[in-house]
């Protein structure tokens, strides 16, 4: 095609007409909305000491920017997921932007061993319609977990995790409803009272991880549904009472067991011994009497309880 001047012209003014309005309509590789949400999310960052965000450039393609997934069809941002290892001295610092609202099309949040990242639980995510991973592990972020969480996220989220924080109050009832989970952890934080009964309603939970928190009460009695729990921890709370029976329903799949460091009673139910998938087992320092099943596990998975016997413990007194 051969151009013409009155073309090229009319070319040369839609070139200016681009850059002097925004260059986002004619050339951008990266949503206004994805970037404006991006770069006020790096606002709220006061330190970047390893320079994770450096590449978060205006004007460049957000696609190519470090922790950042776009889907394939469109290039709107996906997944934002930003992972620190080493000294946490040198991790970011700094709070989660409520503008990653504009970030419509999030799936996915993960910021992970950001040890100087604080705030509160962020609702701001229940404005994102299209997120099913959430993952605040290893943070600084404090306060209760919103009463309405599990009304707000039911529809969506398959991972919840949040390990690792100072999160306080008790964990909400209304977590319940989140049925579709597969992860749900809240370990090593600062949780208290007893765990919620609707648990049971997750029956696609793959790990459950409760462990190292203030959580009381009996271990309720709802692991008839859980048949695909592949982990499950509650270690290290004030945990009373038996340990309930149907646990014995997750035999088929479950690989790790961890109820040590608690204040359970009575005997070892004789269902343990048929775990065959069973690689992980800890028992420790509860109240535990009465001999010992039958087990492959040794003798650390049963130490400190007040009067287990038999192997591989020493053996019970006749």
């Amino acid at each position: 095609m051969t151009i013409t001047s009155a073309s090229a012209s009319s070319f040369l003014a839609l070139t200016l007409l681009c850059f002097s309005f925004s260059a986002y309509t004619c050339f951008a590789n990266c949503h206004i909305d994805d970037e404006t949400g991006l770069l006020a999310f790096k606002a709220g960052i006061t330190q970047d000491p390893s320079g994770k965000l450096s590449s978060w450039i205006p004007g460049t393609d957000c696609c190519t920017w470090s922790g950042i997934w776009c889907l394939a069809k469109d290039k709107r941002v996906s997944s934002l997921s930003l992972y620190e290892e080493g000294d946490p001295e040198f991790t970011l610092s700094g709070t989660i932007s409520p503008s990653l609202t504009k970030v419509r099309y999030l799936q996915g949040l993960l910021l992970q061993n950001l040890r100087n990242l604080t705030g509160t639980f962020p609702t701001f995510i229940y404005d994102l319609p299209d997120l099913n991973g959430l993952s605040l592990d290893n943070n600084k972020l404090t306060g209760p977990l919103p009463s309405d969480i599990g009304q707000k996220l039911y529809r969506r989220l398959v991972t919840f995790t949040l390990s690792g924080n100072k999160f306080t109050g008790t964990i909400p009832s209304s977590i319940s409803q989140l049925v579709h989970l597969r992860d749900l952890d809240l370990g090593s934080n600062h949780f208290s009272g007893p765990i919620p009964n609707g648990i049971d309603n997750m029956k696609n939970l793959l790990f459950l991880n409760l462990d190292n928190n203030q959580l009381s009460g009996k271990i309720p009695n709802f692991f008839t549904p859980l048949t695909f729990l592949r982990g499950l921890d509650l270690s290290h709370n004030k945990l009373s009472g038996e340990i309930p029976p149907s646990i014995s329903f997750l035999a088929p799949r479950l690989e790790r067991l961890n109820l040590g460091h608690n204040l359970l009673t009575g005997k070892i139910p004789n269902y343990l011994s048929n775990f065959q998938n069973l690689n992980k087992l800890d028992l420790s320092y509860n109240h535990l009497c009465g001999p010992i099943p039958a087990t492959k596990f040794a003798a650390k998975a049963f130490l400190g309880n007040d009067c287990l016997c038999g192997s591989p413990l020493p053996p019970c007194k006749k």
